[in-house]
């Protein structure tokens, strides 16, 4: 039997003309007649194999199966014009569900000629047998009933598939309900008119069938229409999917917070304070790291959204839908996005806090080690013997210099910002470098233009870790020449060493790295002074016995 049931299964067409023409005969007076009732049962079995909602050879249980067979053996005993007019209209509401899933346009062909043929089955055979006012002329109605199954075989020239019975893909509930109330607003708006206004059946069904068609009409082009606006088609779902608090006004509303209040837990605060005001929200509650709170009260049906440490809670009445926790889940959704954005920049703000202030500290320290370095070389000169006089000549020149050194590196712990580069007189600064250095045994090449300016803190800084490393450098390998050009505003310190390993050349002046004589990040911090003064410090040679940093202005 399961094997018959799932070859029938493959003609759902077949199907569905046994079942309506086996209505047919019932419809057309049959319903009256004791033995003929019984094609009802059978009815019921073509229709319980077609219908679209549930596998036809899906295996019952006994419980379900003696439920089924009451029911059955019901509505055969209790037949009647009223109840094929109800099972008419629930199977054009089937009829009418299944057509707006179906792709292929013959079977669609097909579906339309069946419900076609049910509207008229249902006007002319059904609706005359409820009543003798409800007269339909024999001339009209015999032929009908005659003739009328001739059309079924057409259904077979349509060919249609099984139907894919999968959630959501087999019937389309709303548009099922829609058929259903027009085909009952036909049927009943055709009596009433008949009544009211003392007309014949087929001129009453004739006019209301008029009227219905321009209703469609006007329905059909209000609802998309082409005149440059959505129609009430996008407005309807519109708010069925916004569930009375349209999506644009919540965007609106955390719009308004986010502008009011920086603060990631006053801007939640206030979000979920605004979602605690739509009505058919009874509490909400939210949890985040330190901080908790609720508002309104708790109920036994929430809606949780939890991402990492945020977690959001909505509270119900009553249980809610599926399409309302859809709905709910996508607010939860963009306030919880507003809140995660709120916090990160909160966190970038003390990030980039943090960092000036260590980019700060580490250029000091730098600024304080290379001061030191000076003061230790003069005392290095004041220890030797020598003229008492030139000593003294070196000391009044450079103890100014250290001093304003000292005074300008401890301004810098004033704020962590950005240092101001105040320009000085380039034949000045150079001078004053080679006095710095003057007993290191350093080669000097090039002169500044009378005219010229550089920043002064930005080439005491490079020109100081520059000559540092080199000068260490010299004590790992005895003999290193130390060459210092200035030309063209170009600061250039190169010497007859070692080159630097590749990796250590690639990575020197892009990240701190390991250093064997001093933190790492000195050239690292020197250049970012000099990329955020417009200029650029980069390695200019690494060949062996030709090392070479340059200080220039960025082209």
């Amino acid at each position: 039997m399961s094997g018959l049931t799932r070859r029938l299964g493959e003609w759902p067409h077949l199907l569905l003309a046994g079942h309506l023409l086996m209505l047919h005969v019932l419809a057309f007076g049959g319903w009256q007649i004791p033995a003929v009732r019984l094609l009802w049962m059978v009815a019921l079995g073509l229709f319980l194999i077609w219908q679209p909602f549930v596998a036809g050879e899906r295996r019952i249980s006994p419980l379900q199966g003696g439920i089924l067979f009451a029911v059955v053996l019901a509505s055969t005993w209790f037949l009647g014009p009223w109840l094929l007019l109800i099972w008419s209209g629930a199977l054009a509401a089937a009829i009418g569900g299944r057509v707006l899933w179906t792709e292929r346009r013959i079977e669609r062909a097909g579906y339309l000629l069946a419900f076609g043929y049910l509207v008229g089955l249902t006007i002319f055979g059904v609706v005359p047998e409820i009543s003798p006012v409800v007269a339909l002329d024999p001339l009209l109605r015999e032929p009908l009933a005659n003739f009328m199954p001739f059309l079924l075989p057409l259904l077979l020239v349509f060919p249609a598939r099984a139907p894919q019975r999968r959630a959501g893909d087999a019937f389309d509930l709303f548009y099922g309900m829609l058929v259903f109330l027009v085909l009952a607003v036909l049927v009943l708006g055709a009596l009433a008119y008949m009544l009211v206004g003392q007309v014949s059946y087929v001129e009453s069904l004739f006019k209301t069938s008029l009227t219905v068609a321009g209703a469609l009409l006007l329905v059909a082009w209000a609802w998309n229409p082409r005149a440059g606006f959505s129609g009430i088609g996008g407005a309807i779902s519109r708010y069925m999917l916004s569930v009375g608090m349209p999506l644009e006004q919540w965007l609106v509303q955390l719009a308004e917070e986010s502008e009011k209040e920086a603060d990631p837990a006053r801007f939640l605060d206030a979000v979920m304070a605004r979602l605690q005001e739509t009505p058919w929200v009874l509490g909400v509650s939210w949890r985040t790291i330190g901080k908790a709170g609720q508002l309104g009260e708790r109920t036994y049906h929430p809606h949780l959204y939890q991402f990492e440490d945020l977690v959001l809670s909505v509270y119900f009445r009553y249980p809610p839908s599926p399409s309302m926790r859809w709905h709910v889940e996508w607010l939860l959704r963009l306030a919880a996005e507003f809140y995660l954005v709120k916090r990160q920049t909160h966190q970038l703000q003390r990030m980039g806090y943090l960092q000036a202030v260590y980019e700060t500290g580490a250029r000091v320290t730098h600024d304080v080690k290379n001061i030191l370095q000076s003061m230790q070389g003069l005392c290095y000169a004041a220890s030797q013997p020598g003229d008492a006089a030139q000593l003294a000549s070196l000391l009044s020149r450079q103890l100014p210099q250290i001093t304003e050194r000292l005074s300008v590196t401890l301004d810098k712990l004033q704020s962590p910002q950005t240092e101001p580069q105040e320009k000085i007189d380039a034949v000045l600064w150079w001078s004053r470098l080679q006095d710095r250095y003057s007993s290191a045994g350093i080669v000097w090449c090039g002169q500044p233009e009378a005219s010229e300016r550089v920043p002064g803190s930005l080439f005491d800084s490079v020109a100081e870790n520059l000559l540092q490393n080199a000068l260490a450098k010299r004590q790992r390998q005895p003999g290193l020449k130390i060459v210092v050009t200035f030309t063209d505003a170009t600061l250039r310190v190169a010497d007859d060493g070692t080159p630097l390993v590749q990796n250590l050349a690639d990575r020197v002046l892009q990240e701190p790295v390991n250093s064997e004589d001093g933190l790492g990040i000195g050239l690292y911090h020197a250049a970012q002074q000099a990329a955020a003064a417009g200029y650029c410090l980069e390695l200019a040679e690494n060949t062996a016995g030709r090392v070479a940093f340059q200080l220039s202005v960025r082209p």
